[in-house]
């Protein structure tokens, strides 16, 4: 094609390009996703009528105890990411460690922290999520302690706190341009460029 900006075709050729993903970059699971999978492992294994909130700008009243929160804490990239291309994108995959902070507020957390303790690294955590259709798994359980807390009424609550550590592989559609045509023509070098002497 010769030197140049590289997109236009030298004399006698063809090229044809498939279009990129309208909308740009897709991220996949989205962190709504994430959070929808993990509250229902949390109803799943919590008693009946304990109602599980969002921990942060969940904009709604706690409801009445016992009830918990779930909040990502935090993200830490397992290894570099591994990307195979679709027909106008290409895929990458970041395996990512999420941490994952459950707060239980109420007369008897105590035992329910125990059973979420106990699931998390249990196959009914692995089976219930790898349900849920997402690259997600349970990895570990950081240490649970019971917190502090006063409530509106200056009454103080039982809370205790897990951390939950869990494998998310999320997945970036990055729009990519690709020549899905390229025919090649010979020329004679010495006709179209003669020495020059």
């Amino acid at each position: 094609m010769g030197e140049g900006s590289g997109n236009t075709a030298a004399p006698g050729q063809r090229v044809t390009a498939a279009a990129p993903a309208a909308g740009g970059m897709v991220e996949s699971p989205t962190e709504t996703a994430v959070c929808a999978a993990l509250r229902a492992w949390l109803v799943a294994v919590l008693p009946a009528g304990v109602g599980v909130v969002a921990g942060q700008s969940n904009r709604v009243a706690p409801p009445l105890p016992p009830f918990a929160t779930l909040t990502l804490s935090g993200r830490e990239r397992l290894s570099s990411g591994g990307w195979h291309y679709t027909a106008t994108t290409r895929e990458l995959a970041v395996p990512t460690q999420l941490g994952v902070q459950v707060r239980l507020f109420g007369p008897g957390v105590g035992d329910m922290a125990q059973r979420v303790i106990a699931l998390w690294r249990d196959m009914q955590a692995a089976d219930f999520l790898s349900a849920q259709g997402l690259a997600l798994s349970p990895l570990d359980v950081q240490s649970a302690h019971q917190s502090g807390f006063v409530t509106a009424e200056h009454q103080y609550e039982d809370c205790w706190e897990i951390n939950l550590l869990a494998q998310v592989t999320f997945i970036l559609s990055i729009p990519q341009d690709f020549a899905t045509t390229l025919p090649v023509l010979t020329i004679g070098a010495d006709a179209a460029y003669p020495p020059q002497e």
